[in-house]
């Protein structure tokens, strides 16, 4: 068996790290991390390629470190595409059915009708996903292939990227002198990684805390159907805390790791530490914080993102659809208390979201910053198990104009 086909790479290209993960099935038929290599996302601004020659050197440092834990060569590797630079939308189709019987034939073609339309110039579809079906007017099918009717109602929600943002990410990974397998929108990767079958099921919200965004996705039925983005992320209250306290960034994300909560205990106006300042007029050039000045900064940080939580999923149009569920997940997922804060102001049954079905036994410890590398690296599994025992239409080829996932699932495509 060739490298391509026995390991497989993921690539997320983010705004403050590039995460690059190799990994392999072992004989039980565990996803087990051979290789991680991180680096500074120079070059890269909020999931958008900003100079060819730092980004090119970043992904490439990222990739040969795991290449060098993994002890290979890797051929080709899949990438995330950034909520910053991916819409999501959805589409209504109705077509004849020509013959007394539906197949997917007339699915597809349904779909190919949809991606006629003017929309879709100067842009490239990552994921198209049938979501809901109605015969003859009767909504609630599940599965009409096989089912008798006239006429074939499909709703699809598809998600598609800028061709300019398409071709420079393309651009700056291939020149690392790997090939590129599949592009996949990092809010779907997110959900992939983290949402266990219920949540996938029942429905569940996922809210990706990143350096410089939060994006929220939605997920219900086995099917992705909603994703919003902000410009606001761990950076800034990062950056809110270095103000404040006349420090460095550096020292104020130290900080903000190993020292900030979202929930005021009482003993913390008792708890306090020093800290390197940048404030010359500071004799002893140390300052001291304690922990109740540093949550009367971050709290109302993450405030402001729950309410923008909720907001979304309100306008969303999918609230009374899904459970009461909400999984936090990203680099800010780490911050102390935030499952509790988001549970007590959403009334949402909320946990942190740490990637499932995963071991390694590399130093690094898995959390949620890597959720999106190592759902690429989940959903392109399933699909390569699927496709051993389906027969995957032609699709989900790289030739053509748009790639389709199967569902493995619920055998839908996602």
């Amino acid at each position: 068996m060739s490298n391509r086909n026995k390991y497989l790479a993921s690539l997320d290209i983010g705004s403050s790290k590039i995460c690059c993960i190799i990994a392999s099935k072992d004989s039980q038929d565990i996803t087990e991390i051979i290789g991680l290599g991180y680096n500074e996302a120079k070059g890269i601004s909020n999931g958008i390629i900003s100079d060819f020659s730092m980004a090119i050197k970043s992904i490439s440092s990222a990739i040969s470190e795991a290449e060098k834990q993994a002890e290979l060569k890797i051929n080709e590797i899949n990438i995330s595409a950034s909520s910053k630079v991916v819409a999501t939308k959805q589409f209504n189709k109705k077509i004849p059915i020509l013959e007394d019987r539906i197949k997917q034939d007339d699915i597809n073609e349904s779909l190919n009708l949809v991606m006629q339309e003017d929309y879709f110039l100067e842009k490239r579809v990552l994921h198209a996903s049938p979501v809901a079906y109605a015969i003859d007017g009767a909504n609630g099918i599940k599965n009409p292939v096989g089912m008798f009717g006239s006429n074939l109602e499909v709703e699809f929600i598809i998600s598609t990227i800028g061709i300019n943002h398409y071709k420079n990410y393309i651009e700056c990974v291939t020149r690392c002198n790997v090939d590129i397998g599949q592009v996949v929108f990092s809010g779907l990767a997110s959900g992939i990684a983290v949402l266990n079958d219920n949540e996938l099921d029942l429905g569940a919200v996922v809210l990706e805390i990143g350096a410089t965004k939060t994006s929220l996705s939605i997920f219900s039925k086995g099917n992705f159907l909603f994703s919003e983005v902000i410009n606001f992320g761990g950076n800034d209250i990062t950056q809110a805390i270095a103000r404040f306290f006349g420090i460095s960034f550096n020292e104020a994300e130290k900080i903000k790791i190993m020292h900030a909560s979202v929930i005021e205990h009482s003993s913390d106006s008792e708890i306090s530490f020093e800290i390197p300042s940048i404030n010359f007029n500071n004799i002893e050039n140390f300052i001291n914080i304690s922990k109740k000045d540093l949550y009367k900064i971050v709290e109302p940080f993450v405030e402001n993102i729950l309410k923008w939580t909720r907001v979304v999923i309100g306008k969303s149009g999918y609230e009374k659809i899904i459970s009461n569920q909400l999984v936090i997940t990203g680099g800010g997922a780490q911050l102390d208390g935030i499952a509790i804060l988001a549970k007590n102001n959403l009334n949402y049954n909320s946990r942190i979201g740490f990637p499932k079905e995963f071991k390694s036994d590399l130093e690094n410890n898995l959390d949620p910053s890597h959720s999106i590398a190592l759902g690429i690296i989940q959903s392109i599994f399933k699909v390569k198990e699927y496709e051993k025992k389906q027969e995957i239409n032609s699709f989900l080829t790289k030739k053509n104009k748009f790639s389709i996932v199967k569902n493995w699932m619920n055998e839908k495509f996602f």
